[in-house]
């Protein structure tokens, strides 16, 4: 099935494009020569796009405060093109992605944004790398992506395997039940369907691919799969996971030490992150 699977992520059609405004601002991000002028001509070229953007920007999520965004030009200068373009990724892909029923578009995607918020927030804590750092928000967003890939490629296996196992009773990783079915997992196939498909870094789909893996720890040099891998651990320890986990649980407090934060600064983190998924419903 593995083979089959990844003959057909190859043919052109099987998936939905990426947004044409995506691609765009992405060409546009990776341009020297790109000024504020250029991303705010293309995103006002899209009104309902513009206006999802500048309610989001105003929101807690992105630090909204007395000092409202206007338009599309003032959310740009205050949040920077990296943030906004960070924006459009989230108010743009739950629209263009089909989310199979049982998981459910808002769970899904809430639960994409809180790994994105949390990657963002803990890569500043510890990575140094200025690709990586870009790359923190968009791949927490997008690292289950393969899930939805499955959904496109193989939808009756996929199905099969949802209604077939009992993921809340089992005791391995939701990567090792997808391994044994398919012969791949969705991090691997997320991975491959990302450097496809998608003008992404390199460093973004490294860090999907091995997203399941360990996380941060005290005596390794942090990068960017260990961050989006310890921000998805957090996400489903405080309940904030998709409808597909297991009883397997990787994670222990030692990622607390290895960011220099108490539990208490942890909880008040995912608190002020479940309130930034308050203010994003909307938009999922």
């Amino acid at each position: 099935m593995k083979e089959l699977i990844l003959k057909k992520l190859k043919t052109e059609g099987y998936l939905p494009p990426l947004p044409d405004v995506l691609i765009a601002l992405q060409k546009l991000m990776d341009d020297p020569d790109c000024d504020v002028e250029d991303v705010r001509r293309l995103i006002s070229s899209d009104p309902v796009l513009s206006a999802r953007i500048i309610t989001m920007a105003n929101s807690a999520l992105f630090g909204g405060g007395r000092d409202l965004a206007q338009d599309i030009e003032d959310a740009i200068v205050r949040l920077g093109v990296g943030a906004v373009l960070e924006l459009c990724y989230t108010v743009e892909l739950p629209g263009c992605i089909k989310v199979p029923q049982t998981f459910g578009q808002t769970r899904f995607w809430k639960h994409g944004l809180a790994v994105a918020i949390l990657s963002r927030e803990l890569g500043s804590k510890v990575l140094t790398d200025q690709e990586e750092l870009d790359s923190c928000y968009l791949a927490g967003l997008v690292h289950d992506i393969g899930l939805l890939v499955y959904d496109y490629l193989a939808p009756e296996q996929f199905n099969q395997f949802l209604i077939t196992t009992d993921f809340h009773a089992s005791d391995q990783s939701l990567e090792a039940l997808e391994t044994n079915f398919f012969g791949i997992n969705h991090s691997e196939l997320g991975a491959a369907y990302l450097k496809e498909w998608w003008p992404v870094s390199e460093k973004a789909v490294g860090a999907v691919k091995s997203h399941g893996r360990g996380g941060l720890t005290k005596d390794q040099t942090p990068n960017l799969t260990h961050v989006v891998s310890t921000a998805n651990q957090i996400s489903n320890k405080y309940g904030l996971g998709h409808p597909l986990e297991t009883r397997y649980k990787s994670i222990d407090d030692s990622y607390l030490e290895a960011l220099n934060m108490s539990q208490e600064e942890m909880d008040e983190l995912v608190d002020w992150t479940q309130v930034g998924l308050l203010a994003a419903e909307s938009v999922l």
